[in-house]
């Protein structure tokens, strides 16, 4: 059964997940390397340690949690605005991903909990934006063609 968007009767092509998936990875990906090199690269260096080079790997797990997100939007959008939807979805997801493991770390090798409700924050905004990329593809209309047919 092919995941339905919008009304919930009209299903999200597999391209449009693809490109949902794509864009969605691709943005968050960005965003973290804003974020975790950038912006706030003492912060992340003297908590963690974490020198953030295996770029490769990061992205393919923002394309994993992408295409997970991508997946989920796909059966639980059933109308209104899906920016609406990606945003709660994006929001929930990023609290998963990072949330749970850090409190666990926090009790296994007493990591900060300040770092622990920082990070999480952060991650409630980036995948928010990832989940509001991957909607807003998923449910995009097609542009009207251009072309004019001659008799």
């Amino acid at each position: 059964m092919r995941p339905s968007n919008l009304t919930g009767n009209t299903p999200i092509s597999l391209k449009r997940l693809v490109l949902a998936t794509l864009a969605g990875g691709v943005t968050m990906w960005l965003l973290g390397g804003l974020w975790h090199t950038v912006l706030m690269v003492a912060f992340y260096s003297a908590a963690t340690h974490a020198a953030h080079e295996g770029v490769g790997t990061i992205l393919l797990a923002y394309l994993i949690l992408a295409g997970m997100t991508a997946y989920l939007f796909s059966r639980v959008h059933r109308g209104g605005r899906p920016a609406v939807t990606g945003l709660k979805l994006g929001v929930l997801i990023g609290l998963i991903w990072v949330f749970p493991h850090g409190l666990a770390m926090v009790g296994a090798h007493g990591d900060s909990l300040v770092y622990v409700f920082k990070n999480a924050a952060w991650h409630i905004v980036e995948q928010g934006i990832g989940g509001v990329v991957i909607a807003l593809v998923a449910c995009a209309k097609r542009a009207p063609s251009t072309v004019s047919q001659t008799r």
